[in-house]
C-alpha cells in the first residue's frame, strides 16, 4: 500500500473511532457494556475507539449500523 493510501485509511479509522465514542456517549454506555454488547472484549473495543486496530469487516458493519441507530443495536443485541 502507498503512502496517500495508507493516510487515507488511517484517516478513515480516526472517523470510526470518534464516531464509536460519540454514539457510545450519547447513549451513555460504558465501553463494558458496548463490548458485551458487540460480543468482544473490552480491550478490543478500546482499541477500535483509539484507532490502533481496524475492525473485521463485519464488525465494521454492525459498528456502522450502531453510529446509524446505537439504541437499536443496544435493544436488539442486549440478552
Amino acid at each position: 500500500m502507498d503512502a496517500k493510501n495508507q493516510s487515507i485509511h488511517q484517516t478513515q479509522d480516526l472517523r470510526l473511532a470518534q464516531q464509536i465514542v460519540l454514539a457510545r456517549k450519547r447513549i451513555q454506555i460504558t465501553q463494558l457494556q458496548l463490548a458485551q454488547i458487540l460480543g468482544v472484549s473490552v480491550r478490543t473495543l478500546e482499541s477500535w475507539e483509539r484507532g490502533t486496530r481496524r475492525p473485521s469487516s463485519a464488525a465494521q458493519t454492525l459498528l456502522k449500523l450502531f453510529i446509524q441507530n446505537p439504541n437499536f443495536v443496544v435493544r436488539y443485541l442486549t440478552y
